[in-house]
């Protein structure tokens, strides 16, 4: 192995020059991926480019190093700069999928293969393997959505109300209330406390099933608290409090904002937010945010995160899980209205039992879009402070912290900007508390057979 070469290849920054959609930010937002998997990636990518620059035939690129590659094509000037320290320009050669080329690929990944082994180990399977960031979850895709199984379920409902009815009148006419009522309300509280229980073991057994090298288990802090909460302003809030901590943020009597002439922005969230501030001279908190909420360095946290609730909502184990609840909810409810329907057609006082419906498919809402969040909002953050913060030195990274005790570790001035936006607010100001952005989210370039060539 040339290791001068491959340290010249390991320090070169395909982030330079920065800007605020520079290379990593673009390829995690484009791909859904995670910081951490992106850096991944990228180092990933320069093994494989160095394999390119010093073998002596064709290598072949896995379906993510590819992604890479494609995406540091389309930076024509840091490619080349690339190159010139590879000491080989490296030509991008596509598949066309036809059978006589498809011995020629096979031997170059087998070739790759061998060249990574003797130079780098053992090739990481989620980089190498995998297609695309989500395989090491081995969730398949669910073949009815959520949504429909809403609408069936309705439709069900609506088709077996009249035979119910006649099924449940002779045993409804001997029962008076309040004996129903209590009746129902203690199925209800059984059943509840029944799905609570089953919930927690599908979710366990949902997570145990996730590859320990996946990327889940692999999320910044910041990644993190948004999948906690939804909140994307609170990714924002640790940032903001480190350059407080930092004294680079003064915080004015009034809530404003300035730069204080001292302290250093670290990171490329911090950055941001001090160019933000920089451009301003002086800025409201609520202002402040209502800009950081449209930069690409923070919305791509939402649209990652995002992005893997979808995949999970969407896959066969989800929408099971999603389908037993509804089914037991709906046969509650099938019961209190059966009883509604005797009870009106029997000229009985039926006020109360309309208000437990009412009540009751409140309570069927608010159930199933808390299953809906239970995933990310506990089961994944549990596993996190069992499984994954013991191995970690959480403080190397403050915003271990933050995740972990919430709005109780921030500094003083921190909170002062906080509740400046309740403030505003409560005066009818802009809100920025919304849970995610808008933005689009591209996807990775098709795979190729490899390279070749001077």
């Amino acid at each position: 192995m040339n290791t001068e070469r491959w340290n010249n290849i390991l320090a070169f920054d395909l982030d330079f020059p920065q800007a605020e959609y520079g290379f990593s930010v673009r390829l995690a937002n484009e791909n859904n991926w995670n910081k951490n998997f992106t850096q991944k990636a990228i180092t990933e990518y320069k093994k494989f480019m160095y394999l390119a620059a010093t073998a002596d035939a064709m290598v072949s690129p896995s379906e993510i190093v590819d992604t890479v590659w494609h995406q540091h094509l389309i930076f024509t000037q840091s490619y080349q700069a690339f190159c010139a320290i590879l000491g080989k320009n490296v030509q991008h050669i596509p598949s066309t999928k036809n059978k006589a080329e498809f011995e020629k690929f096979k031997l170059a990944a087998e070739r790759t293969t061998k060249l990574y082994n003797a130079s780098f180990g053992d090739q990481p399977k989620e980089i190498w393997s995998a297609l695309t960031i989500y395989d090491g979850l081995h969730l398949a895709k669910g073949r009815v959505k959520i949504r429909t199984i809403l609408v069936i379920g309705i439709l069900s409902f609506i088709a077996l109300a009249t035979p119910f009815y006649f099924l449940l009148k002779p045993l409804y006419v001997q029962i008076d209330n309040p004996y129903f009522l209590i009746g129902f309300l203690v199925l209800t509280t059984l059943t509840l406390l029944g799905l609570e229980a089953f919930n927690k073991r599908q979710f366990k057994k949902i997570v145990q099933y996730f590859d320990r090298n996946n990327f889940i288990f692999d999320l910044q802090p910041s990644e993190l608290i948004y999948l906690k909460s939804r909140q994307l302003t609170n990714v924002i809030h640790t940032s903001v409090n480190e350059l407080i901590n930092n004294n680079a943020l003064r915080v004015n009597e009034n809530a404003s904002i300035e730069m204080s002439g001292f302290g250093t922005a670290d990171t490329l969230e911090q950055l941001q937010i001090a160019n933000e501030v920089n451009d301003a001279g002086v800025i409201t908190y609520p202002a402040l945010l209502k800009r950081l909420l449209l930069k690409p360095v923070f919305y791509t946290v939402a649209s990652c995160m995002d992005a893997f609730r979808k995949y999970v909502i969407r896959s066969e184990k989800f929408t099971h899980l999603f389908l037993a609840n509804f089914t037991g909810l709906l046969f509650l409810l099938m019961l209190v209205f059966t009883r509604l329907v005797t009870g009106v057609l029997r000229d009985k006082p039926v006020t109360l039992i309309i208000l437990i419906i009412t009540v009751f498919i409140a309570v069927i809402v608010l159930y199933l879009h808390r299953l809906v969040n239970k995933l990310f909002s506990t089961t994944i953050p549990d596993l996190y402070k069992a499984t994954v913060l013991p191995n970690i030195d959480t403080n190397a990274n403050w915003q271990w912290l933050y995740f972990l005790s919430g709005n109780v570790v921030l500094a003083a001035p921190t909170l002062v900007l906080i509740n400046s936006l309740e403030k505003n607010k409560y005066n009818g100001g802009d809100s920025t508390g919304g849970s995610s952005c808008g933005s689009s989210c591209g996807s990775s370039c098709s795979s190729c057979g490899g390279c070749g060539g001077d």
